[in-house]
């Protein structure tokens, strides 16, 4: 048998590595699904590669089918086996980009129907945001504090409605004691966050077809654009020389509903090197899956309660056991980020938080990246014991770590799990990962080529049959699997402790299929 491109990928030396629960795991990444001698970019020169990819077609809420584990992220919604080449990532994080304008908080505005001017005076940074179409206006002003010194300076942007810090709820002498840029971002000169109309609001009048109210736009869609359009604004500032700016490290951060914008922004945009969403909540890291799933209603924010203010109101229709219908889930949204760098917190002191659907969602985020050979560029850090969007002692090595590798550009481990859930079940909600788990048993040698081919092909018919809402057909492909699984360790190919780890994490998969 011919060995798939699947396995072909996924079949590198894999290097030993070591866990905590409690403290850091810095781990050497595991085999990646990218050859990564492509040299992978850290970051990108555009808002958007995907661009010009049309646009996936969604069907009817009535034919999306019930998935109940989180989608896997590099299987389009067209169909068909998993996308797997680093040119094709793009075209996928350009679908994901879509469904989630469509499902979630609609649509993000082409920058192509705007002229954006710029300049850069007594310290203030004024970006002008006109359309084309009809001729209207939005100002944008950032008091900027620079470093001493020529630069041109890394910089961070800090989600926020007042004050002139620019590093959200980040401790600033993080970013200062470092020579880095301080950029606030005033949300509400786009759309405000203590509103009860929206009509007034500048990017409203910019864009009088989109209306919170009437439910075809959220803010995070208005609030990313905005970024955006600042980010455009230092380009073209450090363009003309007035703005000592290094517009190639350049990092968002926020907290709680401000890290739901950090994510939102550093996900839709691919200019931005570094994302930090803290303590971001339901609508943010956490699954929305997995929240309706694990927690009890009421107690953390879901679909059926978040603020649709905030995220548009067709979104509703996914509440309760319809969230299983949603084509994506929020590991993709972190995802997107990728192969930039990432890096998300909780805080297990405040319950509504979904930290355990935070956890999961991050696992998933996780092996997404391992997958893409980037492991090492995503991070999450949940503890407690620390206000909401405070910043405890034991955590500043790890937020400075991201902050050196991925501003300064310093040789760091970023490799970080930090939680407290050694028990809780996450396996079962990723059953792609088992891709991964193939590849290193036939890069260990444990398998043949055509051992792992034939686990691959039974793998790939029950992610098909998921994907497709088919439980019946899945449940039995994947009994197919573990019949070959155990087939292995009766001939001596896999160690029983091999095949366990194989058939536990597929039965915790059925049992999240209903079997």
């Amino acid at each position: 048998m011919k060995l798939s491109p699947l396995l072909m990928a996924l079949a590198v030396p894999v290097l030993g590595s070591c866990t905590t629960d409690r403290l850091a795991s810095l781990q050497t990444p595991g085999p990646p699904l990218f050859d990564v001698s492509q040299n992978i970019p850290l970051v990108y020169d555009v808002e958007n590669t995907g661009a010009d990819y049309a646009k996936p077609f969604f069907p009817s809420f009535d034919q999306l089918p019930s998935i109940r584990i989180l989608p896997d992220p590099f299987r389009s919604f067209a169909g068909g086996p998993a996308g797997l080449s680093f040119a094709s990532w793009s075209r996928r994080r350009a679908e994901i980009k879509a469904a989630i304008e469509n499902y979630e908080i609609g649509p993000k505005p082409d920058p192509a129907d705007v002229a954006v001017t710029a300049t850069f005076a007594n310290d203030t940074l004024t970006v002008v945001v006109t359309r084309e179409s009809n001729g209207r206006s939005l100002a944008l002003r950032s008091r900027i504090n620079l470093p001493s010194g020529s630069g041109p300076f890394p910089a961070v942007i800090g989600m926020t409605f007042f004050g002139s810090g620019g590093t959200g709820s980040l401790p600033s002498d993080i970013f200062t004691s470092r020579n880095i840029a301080r950029i606030p971002y005033y949300h509400d000169q786009v759309t405000r966050y203590f509103a009860s109309n929206h009509a007034g609001d500048p990017y409203f009048y910019l864009y009088p077809e989109y209306n919170v109210g009437n439910g075809n736009v959220g803010q995070y869609s208005a609030w990313a654009w905005g970024v955006s359009r600042l980010i455009d604004g230092i380009q073209i500032a450090a363009r003309q020389g007035s703005l000592p700016i290094d517009v190639s490290h350049l990092a968002v951060t926020g907290c709680s509903y401000a890290g739901k914008m950090a994510l939102f922004a550093g996900a839709l945009d691919e200019r931005v090197a570094l994302t930090i969403a803290q303590e971001s909540g339901g609508g943010g890291a956490p699954a929305w899956r997995v929240s309706h799933a694990i927690e009890p209603n009421g107690t953390v924010e879901k679909i059926d309660n978040t603020n649709y203010t905030w995220f548009m109101q067709g979104m509703r229709a996914f509440s309760a056991d319809n969230v299983y219908k949603l084509p994506h889930d929020h590991p993709e949204l972190m995802a997107m980020v990728a192969p930039r760098a990432l890096l998300v917190t909780g805080n297990t002191d405040y319950t509504w938080l979904s930290n355990r659907s935070a956890y999961v969602s991050a696992r998933a985020a996780q092996e997404a990246y391992r997958e893409l050979g980037v492991r090492d560029r995503f991070g999450f850090y949940i503890d407690g014991g620390h206000l909401h969007c405070a910043v405890p002692t034991v955590e500043r090595p790890v937020i400075e770590a991201f902050v050196d590798r991925f501003l300064l550009g310093n040789n760091v481990t970023t490799d970080v799990q930090i939680h407290p859930y050694p028990d809780l079940d996450y396996e079962g909600w990723m059953p792609w990962s088992l891709r991964s788990d193939i590849g290193q048993l036939l890069a260990g040698g444990a398998l043949t080529a055509d051992q792992a081919a034939g686990l691959g092909d039974k793998l790939n018919a029950a992610l098909a049959s998921i994907a497709a809402g088919k439980t019946t057909p899945a449940l039995n492909q994947l009994d197919a699997f573990v019949n070959q699984v155990n087939g292995f360790v009766r001939i001596g190919a896999l160690t029983p402790e091999q095949g366990a780890a194989l058939v536990a994490k597929v039965n915790s998969t059925q049992a999240r299929l209903g079997a």
